[in-house]
């Protein structure tokens, strides 16, 4: 199931933007926690001296318009991607924000080609599982007093579609089977349960907040779902031989049949920030 991780799958999930922005908001309305992450992780920090700022993954840069006000007045702000289609809404995220901003679709190893020191705030949410080779870089490039901020899932996250899924899975194979999906592997990647020890060997400091929350689906809410999971399938599916069509009609059935006994149903959404200070410069990363 490695392609998942390839950039033409990654691309292909994520380049229609229009519903990207949608499936964001779509969660933010079924969220039990009506908090904005970013702004939860960047009012922790004084991040007022920052003036060179990289967004890593930064589609279209909701990390970025979160820092409106809270940068110096002369901040310039770098996105990097993969997707092309971003650069206009990214750019328009800087405006949003009060700030100068560029935009590269490149992909991450144009990391590789910044001086050591280059910037005082890194930030990356939702997109450094895929890339996590990469943190020694992004210690690299940042100043010894800078921050790099990152946001990421629980391994729980979405537990009760995935055990659905594997359940759907199992009785059209052998019963003993326990498929891995493809999401699963992405979390292991970097998540909330392993993302301390991954960025420990880089930095001095590591701060750690848990963000819980739910999202509740009533009954006649649950169809909405159906948007959200075929924007994602191919995190779920990619691998597994299983018909797409197939396997979303039988997910949607039980979760109407769940939401039918219970009158709800609530699916994990658990997330952590990072707040890393104080990067090591060591042989790897010099």
């Amino acid at each position: 199931m490695a392609e998942v991780l390839d950039k033409k799958n990654i691309r292909k999930v994520f380049r229609d933007v229009q519903k990207h922005l949608a499936i964001a908001q779509l969660i933010r309305r079924f969220s039990t926690n009506k908090e904005d992450i970013r702004k939860t992780a960047l009012k922790q920090v004084d991040l007022s001296n920052c003036r060179n700022v990289l967004e890593l993954g930064c589609a279209f840069g909701a990390f970025t318009e979160a820092l409106k006000g809270k940068l110096h007045p002369d901040a310039i702000i770098t996105g990097i991607d993969i997707i092309p289609e971003y650069k206009p809404f990214f750019l328009e995220a800087c405006r949003r924000a009060g700030y100068s901003g560029s935009f590269s679709s490149s992909g991450i190893d144009k990391i590789n080609k910044y001086p050591a020191g280059s910037f005082d705030l890194v930030i990356c949410s939702y997109a450094l599982y895929f890339f996590p080779d990469m943190i020694p870089e992004i210690a690299r490039v940042l100043k010894k007093d800078g921050y790099f901020i990152t946001i990421t899932h629980s391994k729980e996250d979405m537990r009760e579609i995935i055990n659905i899924i594997k359940t759907i899975l199992r009785q059209d194979h052998s019963p003993d089977d326990s498929p891995t999906l493809p999401i699963e592997i992405i979390f292991d990647q970097f998540s909330a349960e392993n993302g301390g020890i991954l960025l420990q060997p880089f930095f001095s400091q590591i701060q750690i907040i848990d963000f819980k929350n739910t999202l509740v689906f009533q009954p006649p809410e649950i169809d909405q779902f159906r948007d959200y999971f075929q924007f994602k399938k191919s995190f779920f599916l990619t691998g597994t031989g299983a018909h797409d069509k197939t396997i979303i009609d039988q997910l949607m059935l039980e979760l109407q049949d769940a939401a039918m006994k219970n009158n709800l149903v609530t699916i994990c959404k658990d997330d952590r920030i990072f707040i890393c200070s104080g990067p090591f410069i060591t042989e790897e990363t010099s």
